[in-house]
């Protein structure tokens, strides 16, 4: 009998982020590696409007991004609640790890995910094409693939 986290061939598991009340993203399983409920925020003086933040996590200092205000920027985020979830990526194929935090609104969901649920990236909010590098639909709902080391190592800043 198979495990429910097993993926059968052709599909993979995925996180999907609130970013807001609104907007949705998602994540590869194993790119989350931490959350935390009541982030600890600290202010970073001179830095885009999407990263005003930093946190520290395990000794060490991660950006803390919000893509709801990359996406809609001059618009306020409203979250019920903030969260902040921590992500792995290697920004080369054969580096070590490294972190990065998002801003969330809520808790991350657990999904499976088919080739062929495959689909383009939503035509309003222009800044997607910047931040993901695929789509799959969830129902109605079309949810881009982040790029989360163009994202954590400056990759959006060149489009500011």
């Amino acid at each position: 009998m198979a495990s429910m986290f097993e993926n059968p061939p052709g599909n993979s598991a995925a996180w999907i982020l609130a970013l807001d009340d609104a907007l949705r993203a998602a994540v590869g399983e194993r790119e989350l590696v931490y959350l935390i409920e009541t982030p600890i925020l600290l202010e970073a003086p001179l830095s885009p409007p999407y990263c005003r933040q930093v946190l520290v996590w395990n000794e060490n200092l991660l950006p803390a991004m919000d893509l709801a205000a990359y996406l809609r920027p001059g618009k306020p985020v409203r979250r019920a609640q903030t969260l902040a979830g921590v992500f792995a990526y290697q920004a080369e194929p054969d580096a070590l790890p490294a972190y990065g935090a998002l801003l969330l609104a809520g808790i991350p969901e657990r999904t499976r995910v088919a080739d062929d649920h495959a689909c383009p990236l939503p035509k309003q909010l222009a800044g997607w094409r910047t931040l993901a590098i695929s789509c799959f639909r969830r129902g109605d709902d079309p949810i881009p693939v982040l790029d989360l080391p163009h994202l954590f190592t400056g990759g959006l800043l060149a489009t500011v």
